[in-house]
């Protein structure tokens, strides 16, 4: 039979329920995943513009951490912290690249061929691991609701507690980087809010060796801020922050929270 319908041939009119209206554009179905989405994109954007210091460095390892669900490889933060020329390819000033690493790039342009590599190779991985792990527990909205401004949600991915057990690590992180504990009782209490903020997963013995004036932890601790304090929040407590939070992702049986909804009034 000969089609007469011109639109029907490429397909066109069968596929046009398809298009979008603008009414729609900022509504979500999936709010939880979009957002998260953007926040994937904003930390892309600022790997990209480059960093000022070797600690928003460490900041920005942690937020990749976050908004990937904790689905990060377990060592790239060691070894990209303990490369001084991976951390010098991510300093946005040449003269602070030098500083870092004398055999860095001087040149934009080699800089920023690396930080794309980060990103194809660690990244993005990483974000679509998040978004098949979570993307059979967003919550999904009729049709007659929907979320709008879904890239400005509340909550990490609609996860209340994912969103809170960040908020303290990342608050806990900055920290430590700025005014680490200097006596006893204050590193005493550290590492116990570190224990609390990964959900106990730091390894056995970790407060006997925390708490050891001749170890590695206190020294690093208490002299204050230092590129070896930094490898070790790298080495053991940034991993332990990831697996809290991919454990948070694949195995906590809270409900997204994705939008305000009006209550409405009980009767009587």
């Amino acid at each position: 039979m000969r089609m007469t319908d011109p639109m029907a041939a490429d397909g066109h009119h069968a596929l046009k329920w398809l298009a979008s209206d603008d009414g729609s554009v900022d509504r979500s179905f999936a709010a939880g995943l979009d957002s998260l989405r953007a926040q994937q994109r904003h930390l892309q954007q600022s790997l990209r513009d480059g960093f000022k210091t070797r600690t928003e460095v460490l900041e920005w390892c942690h937020a990749v951490d976050v908004v990937s669900g904790g689905q990060t490889p377990e060592t790239w933060h060691e070894e990209l912290v303990k490369d001084r020329w991976e951390v010098a390819c991510l300093m946005a000033d040449a003269d602070d690249r030098v500083a870092i690493c004398d055999q860095a790039p001087s040149d934009d342009e080699t800089a920023d061929a690396f930080r794309r590599r980060l990103i194809r190779k660690v990244l993005l991985p990483a974000f679509q691991d998040a978004t098949e792990l979570l993307r059979e527990r967003v919550a999904e909205f009729s049709d007659e609701e929907g979320v709008k401004d879904a890239e400005r949600i509340q909550y990490v991915a609609g996860r209340p507690r994912l969103h809170q057990r960040a908020v303290e690590q990342h608050g806990m992180l900055r920290a430590t980087l700025r005014d680490p504990p200097r006596v006893e009782s204050e590193v005493m209490a550290w590492a116990e809010d570190i224990i609390h903020m990964t959900e106990g997963h730091v390894r056995s013995g970790f407060i006997e060796d925390v708490l050891d004036r001749h170890g590695d932890w206190w020294h690093s601790l208490t002299r204050g801020p230092s590129v070896r304090l930094e490898w070790l929040l790298a080495s053991e407590i940034f991993p332990a922050m990831n697996s809290s939070l991919s454990e948070l992702v694949t195995n906590s049986n809270e409900l997204a929270d994705v939008a305000g909804r009006a209550k409405e009034v009980p009767p009587g």
